[in-house]
């Protein structure tokens, strides 16, 4: 009985031993991801400054089912070109389409965002994310609309579906 308590003793001190060494976070990532992660890097002394036109953009009414669209103007206001490198939104009723060219120091363009109305009545807010090379990383900026036209059995459905 000693022996198999020793045995056990033994593997469990190898296994509490070797558990314990500690591994660098950086050894986890492939050359490639540190690569990528270093370009990530930004020096705010020289970065791209997004500034939109309007923090929030508001559709009003808008009837059940519909489909709006605006275009969110905004200017790099940084020391450096302003790269766009994704957009995404709360919702997949909110599309965000983005320039896929570099802005210029100085330069303006626009964010295309279409909103799909769904079928509940009421005021609705959706926020869309840029993933950008600015110092944060990522800019934000809601749209809102209020729904207007839906009938109760719409509503009704789309509340069953959990939507």
């Amino acid at each position: 009985m000693k022996s198999k308590l020793f045995i056990l003793g033994a593997i469990a001190l190898t296994f509490a031993v070797s558990s314990c060494g500690e591994k660098k976070a950086s050894e986890s990532f492939t050359a490639d991801e540190t690569a990528q992660q270093a370009e990530n890097v930004v020096d705010a002394a020289t970065a791209p400054v997004l500034t939109l036109a309007e923090a929030s953009h508001d559709f009003g009414d808008v009837t059940a089912n519909s489909k709006v669209e605006t275009y969110i103007k905004f200017k790099n206001d940084g020391k450096s070109p302003l790269v766009i490198r994704d957009a995404s939104a709360t919702c997949g009723c909110t599309v965000p389409e983005f320039p896929t060219k570099p802005i210029p120091v100085g330069g303006t363009d626009s964010i295309k965002v279409q909103y799909t109305a769904g079928n509940m009545n009421g005021k609705q807010q959706k926020t869309v994310t840029l993933v950008t090379n600015t110092v944060n990383g990522h800019e934000k900026f809601d749209i809102t609309a209020n729904v207007t036209g839906a009938t109760a059995s719409d509503q009704n459905a789309q509340q069953a579906f959990g939507q």
